[in-house]
């Protein structure tokens, strides 16, 4: 009888370490399932993503799942802050969500120094320093490529950030300047001379007067050139 007894009680005992092994187990499991999905909706991205996801409540969960299917909420973003659902379709049906919070590290181009508005940016000019892009509003320069030769658009603050809608293409055409149209075509090719109504980037549309008068419209060239398509 005695035995019996301690029998019963182990049973007992031993059941919620079970329970919890097994939502340990599950938690784990879905876990996986959500890291895996948002590391690879973030491949895309620069640098090195860095993922903070919550340990899931598995007690929302009556039943395991053999096959948990991950999934972006209407409206949600796999960037800062956002939630990544985990629904289970076979025997066991339900639907849970997991907080996610994601860090972008990467090199990100600053300001050396201020940058007046109007001045073509040099090597000089800029500097590469890591920072996590979630925190950083607006699409910013991550190779100084993007920078270098670019014109600034308004002023630059030393060590701020540099945001590509900062910086245009430096022009090659200025405004009233003296230009030659050209258009060629099978068997032709035509010059005149004109004004510049506009300044303009190369392959920028620009309007040009020509000497009667007439506004024509032409693609930018270096060299003072307009070059009318057919």
């Amino acid at each position: 009888m005695k035995i019996k007894f301690l029998l019963i009680v182990l049973v007992y005992a031993l059941t919620p370490m079970a329970a919890t092994a097994s939502e340990d187990s599950s938690a784990s499991t879905i876990l996986e399932v959500v890291n895996d999905f948002v590391r690879n909706e973030t491949r895309h991205l620069p640098g090195k993503v860095i993922i903070k996801s919550n340990r899931p409540d598995t007690r929302q969960t009556p039943r395991s799942c053999r096959q948990p299917q991950p999934f972006l909420p209407t409206g949600g973003r796999v960037w800062g802050k956002f939630s990544v659902g985990v629904r289970c379709q076979d025997e066991a049906t339900w639907t849970l969500y997991v907080p996610v919070e994601i860090e972008v590290i990467t090199r990100v181009v600053h300001a050396a120094q201020p940058v007046s508005m109007g001045k073509q940016l040099e090597a000089q000019d800029i500097v590469s320093k890591e920072a996590d892009l979630v925190r950083i509003p607006g699409e910013v320069a991550t190779d100084p490529d993007q920078v270098i030769g670019k014109v600034a658009t308004t002023f630059l603050a030393s060590g701020q950030p540099i945001r590509t809608h900062q910086l245009r293409a430096p022009h090659v055409i200025s405004r009233g300047q003296k230009v030659r149209l050209t258009a060629t075509g099978a068997g032709f090719a035509v010059s005149m001379e004109g004004e510049a109504l506009a300044a303009a980037a190369a392959g920028e549309v620009v309007q040009v007067r020509n000497h009667t008068g007439r506004i024509i419209r032409g693609i930018a060239r270096a060299g003072g050139v307009v070059e009318i398509k057919q």
